[in-house]
């Protein structure tokens, strides 16, 4: 009785961990560098010209899923106002399994019509005497995923990634000699799966030859065991 219980015990126990292992995981977004070289605010005529330029990374941590990326767009806003909107002039591409692909310096240059009222300007004109300024980038990005233990092709929906950034203004000597820019992991709404995939996921994930055999191992030992 005791054994029968103890096995089932390892098994429960055991599960959550496989899973954990070969589930399906996100793309990572991360800026791993962020050149300011203009941001200027002309209050009379509400003109915003900037020059910005991001490297970014995006990495596919799945062993065995391959990730396709479609159109990606992105958005630069300050203050809750968008300045830049641009569309990425790249082919899609795929992700095998633990793969990085880098874009190296995305421009975002131009002039914005934007109005800010009493307290923006305040905060702009604070962040200019320090020389950093917070930017916050979202990215648009089509996603479709093959493989895995999932099975499935998840649709070419747009899905958002946010990136709250502290970049300095190269020409600025007081942000020079205080603060460079620093690698910044962005937060998305990506989910590979859901719950009706999932559980077609815990089928697959079951039959995986390599799964079975870690199960048997940990019954055999809990047998041996008890």
């Amino acid at each position: 009785m005791f054994t029968r219980i103890r096995i089932q015990l390892c098994l429960l126990l055991a599960y959550p961990i496989l899973w954990f292992i070969f589930c399906p995981r996100d793309p990572k977004f991360i800026i791993t560098d962020a050149s300011l070289t203009q941001f200027n605010f002309t209050n009379h005529n509400k003109t915003l010209d900037y020059n910005l330029a991001l490297n970014i990374t995006i990495t596919n941590p799945n062993r065995k899923a391959a990730i396709f990326y479609g159109k990606i767009q992105v958005a630069s806003t300050y203050r809750n106002k968008v300045f830049s909107l641009v569309t990425l002039p790249f082919e899609p591409f795929g992700q095998c399994g633990k793969n990085r692909t880098i874009s190296h310096h995305v421009p975002l240059k131009g002039s914005k019509s934007v109005v800010f009222g009493e307290r923006e300007i305040s905060q702009f004109n604070s962040e200019t005497v320090t020389g950093v300024y917070s930017i916050d980038v979202r990215l648009y990005v089509g996603i479709r995923v093959f493989g895995g233990y999932s099975k499935t092709r998840h649709s070419n929906a747009s899905h958002k990634i946010d990136c709250k950034l502290k970049v300095p203004l190269q020409s600025s000597e007081t942000s020079a000699n205080r603060f460079t820019f620093k690698t910044t992991k962005c937060r998305n709404d990506i989910s590979l799966q859901t719950l009706k995939q999932r559980a077609k996921s815990v089928q697959f994930f079951l039959g995986d030859p390599t799964v079975q055999v870690l199960l048997v191992c940990i019954y055999i030992f809990a047998a041996v065991r008890g």
